[in-house]
């Protein structure tokens, strides 16, 4: 059995106490009661969904990373916050992209005690596997379902007021894909 010196009790305080703050980012996402959904209940709900679409429609990869990825990829959030990219431009996205990237590193020197934390969340954000290309496009998909719980009410709210708006939204995303994929190659 493992025993923890005072050092380690103190290191998994801190990692309570950041998960906790994580567990507080508010997202556009609406839950069905009508509550903002959390960073947490996100990570948690994307890990089960990418888990059981992995096992029925892609054995061939790894659900361990999977369900580890999709746990870790909002963690720099810590740092940003929840950013909206339904209705941001071509500009927008890229200085989100520098953001995100300075955010990964502050998230790592937080996380310094969580090395393998810090380690799957490079992994995830590097997009060289095929799971991690998996929990990416599922978690850029999954919010789509949850639009559905108010009748679009919160779309129209975040600026999307018609199917011309999604669709732009949709195919901005899927270049975004298709050109990290292209990079990684």
């Amino acid at each position: 059995m493992a025993t923890f010196k005072h050092q380690n009790v103190n290191e998994l305080i801190e990692l309570s106490r950041l998960l906790g703050e994580f567990g507080q980012i508010k997202r556009a996402t609406l839950l069905p009661n009508g509550e903002e959904e959390s960073d947490s209940h996100h990570s948690f709900s994307l890990a089960l969904i990418a888990y059981e679409l992995a096992c029925q429609y892609a054995p061939e990869l790894n659900t361990q990373k999977i369900l580890l990825y999709a746990l870790v990829h909002d963690l720099p959030e810590l740092i940003t916050g929840d950013v909206v990219t339904l209705t941001v431009s071509v500009k927008e996205l890229e200085q989100k992209a520098r953001s995100d990237s300075q955010a990964l590193v502050a998230t790592a020197e937080k996380l310094t005690s969580a090395p393998h934390i810090v380690k799957a969340l490079k992994s995830y954000e590097n997009k060289t596997d095929d799971e991690s290309m998996f929990v990416y496009w599922i978690d850029k998909m999954v919010t789509i379902p949850t639009h559905f719980y108010d009748g679009g009410t919160n779309l129209q709210k975040l600026g999307i007021h018609n199917h011309q708006d999604i669709q732009q939204w949709y195919e901005r995303t899927l270049a975004k894909l298709q050109k990290q994929k292209t990079a990684t190659a």
